[in-house]
């Protein structure tokens, strides 16, 4: 099977194809940024390289699991021929639009956690009995389940405005 080739932009500038290899020695050289955008063949749009898992992990205790990292993290894909066109890099006001809502988001999960947090232990410190004890653990499972909500619209937010960037031809 053909080698992952990876594409990644910056400022409205393509660079690759790069090996999954290369792509994690960018990553540890801190020549990829974790807001830096990645695109491979099978790719329906560009991801923040943040989101791919393992790309910036703490540094391996032994060079041979360096080596073996990126390729456990990514999924095999064809090489993308040469003449294959790619979704363009979505520009810089977009970007920062991107990382302000995913900052929003975020920061809005963590307030439902800690507020869930909080009534949990509220309710749970004045319940008579097992029954009210219960109803306060189901109110702290659904502020948890409201935070991953928040957070899989997060996900859903950005991957739209990046299509939506890409089909109005943004370059």
């Amino acid at each position: 099977m053909a080698e992952v080739q990876w594409y990644y932009a910056r400022d409205d500038q393509q660079f690759g194809p790069v090996s999954a290899i290369e792509l994690k020695q960018l990553a540890d050289d801190g020549r990829l940024a974790p807001d830096d955008l990645l695109w491979r063949e099978g790719m329906d749009t560009w991801a923040t390289a943040i989101n791919l898992r393992g790309l910036f992990a703490e540094a391996p205790a032994t060079p041979n699991a360096k080596i073996a990292a990126p390729t456990a993290m990514i999924t095999p894909a064809v090489r993308p021929h040469a003449d294959a066109a790619l979704p363009s890099a979505a520009p810089a006001s977009l970007r920062f639009i991107l990382r302000a809502t995913q900052i929003m988001l975020w920061s809005m999960c963590v307030l439902v956690v800690l507020s869930g947090i909080v009534l949990f232990t509220r309710a749970f410190l004045i319940a008579k009995d097992a029954t009210e004890e219960a109803a306060a653990a189901a109110v702290f499972a659904t502020f948890f389940l409201g935070a991953y909500v928040l957070a899989r619209c997060g996900e859903k937010l950005s991957r739209l405005l990046l299509a939506v960037s890409r089909k109005r031809g943004h370059h």
